[in-house]
């Protein structure tokens, strides 16, 4: 009987210290991994901007970099039904502007950037900074091979019709036409699906007419 007591007691007493010291390791890491995180996307934002960065600055360093050189647009964000758009102006190719996109992966939420040049048709880059596709197939939409399919493509096809495809790599291509990874239809299909969702607001935004003190084309 005492034997049995005696281990109850050990096991509870094990419990606590355990907890006590997992709450104490969480407590101290939690600042460190949220700075990480905002870190990670506002990595993606600058990169996607095509703005210069150290790649060895610290997560606290990359997001100040970040509030320096980039600003939001939250009146264009509500018009675009995007949590956020960024912009900011590039020595080259002049205004670009970068709106978040998400939807459904195969397995879990995607969220990406779209990044489109001044004209609001042009394709400068785009960036997916939360995944978790298949490793090897899917998650190839995070590699740079796939990523640098849509530089220079139209979010219009010929016709004057907003939206892209993902069609076989190797086929003759259009426009608007970017490369599918091979192995991966689910996910090249997804992530068509919700950049066209965006791309859609985008195209009606633009028709509808201009935001206040914005010039049209902007």
């Amino acid at each position: 009987m005492k034997s049995n007591l005696y281990t109850i007691v050990y096991a509870a007493l094990l419990a606590l210290v355990c907890a006590t010291a997992l709450t104490a390791v969480n407590a101290l890491t939690k600042e460190a991994y949220d700075d990480n995180l905002a870190a990670k996307k506002d990595r993606n934002i600058m990169t996607v901007l095509g703005i210069s960065f150290d790649a060895n600055a610290s997560a606290k360093e990359i997001v100040k970099i970040r509030e320096q050189k980039v600003k939001e647009d939250t009146d264009r964000a509500a018009l675009y039904g995007a949590r956020h758009v960024y912009f900011s102006d590039h020595p080259e190719h002049g205004r670009l502007w970068a709106i978040t996109f998400e939807g459904d992966g195969m397995w879990k939420p995607i969220e990406g950037l779209l990044c489109l040049k001044a004209d609001l048709k042009t394709i400068y880059r785009v960036t997916f900074y939360k995944q978790e596709e298949t490793p090897g197939l899917g998650a190839k939409i995070a590699k740079a091979p796939f990523q640098n399919g849509f530089r220079g493509k139209s979010i219009y096809d010929s016709s004057g019709k907003p939206g892209i495809l993902i069609k076989r790599a190797g086929t003759n291509h259009q426009s608007n036409e970017i490369d599918a990874i091979t192995g991966a239809s689910i996910t090249s299909g997804k992530v068509k699906d919700m950049l066209n969702k965006l791309i859609n607001k985008i195209a009606k935004a633009k028709t509808a007419g201009k935001l206040p003190g914005v010039p049209d084309g902007q």
